[in-house]
């Protein structure tokens, strides 16, 4: 939708945006407060990879993990983060850990493809023969 706006309109939804996501940080840390379960905490990863802070969100998507174990929604979004900072090969090892944990989870293995078309050295699991 703010495709089409122009201007003064455009720049009120992004600062609306803005707003949203910094009011989803505030929720989710307030919830992490009261109620740290592994959802509370995959709620402020999700935010704070909303707002750009990958470092964050790696940060506390290890610490739930080193918390609760492995857990695919987790792994998935640590897999997200590592792509959007430019990591390829720490991605594409966390996605095959996810197909190795559910060898039909689509997600991770479009990611796995994505990673792999745009850099052809690092292999997805499919090609693997370890």
């Amino acid at each position: 939708m703010s495709e089409r706006l122009y201007g003064d309109a455009k720049a009120t939804a992004r600062v609306a945006d803005s707003n949203r996501k910094q009011k989803a940080l505030e929720d989710a840390e307030m919830k992490v407060r009261q109620d740290p379960s592994v959802r509370s905490h995959m709620k402020l990863v999700n935010a704070l990879f909303d707002l750009g802070r990958f470092e964050d969100a790696e940060r506390e998507v290890n610490r739930l993990l080193s918390a609760y174990g492995e857990d695919l929604q987790a792994l998935t979004d640590l897999g997200f983060i590592y792509k959007n900072l430019g990591r390829r090969d720490e991605a594409m090892k966390t996605f095959q850990r996810v197909v190795a944990l559910e060898p039909r989870h689509a997600l991770a293995r479009c990611a796995e493809n994505e990673i792999f078309a745009i850099d052809p050295s690092i292999k997805p699991s499919w090609m693997r023969r370890d």
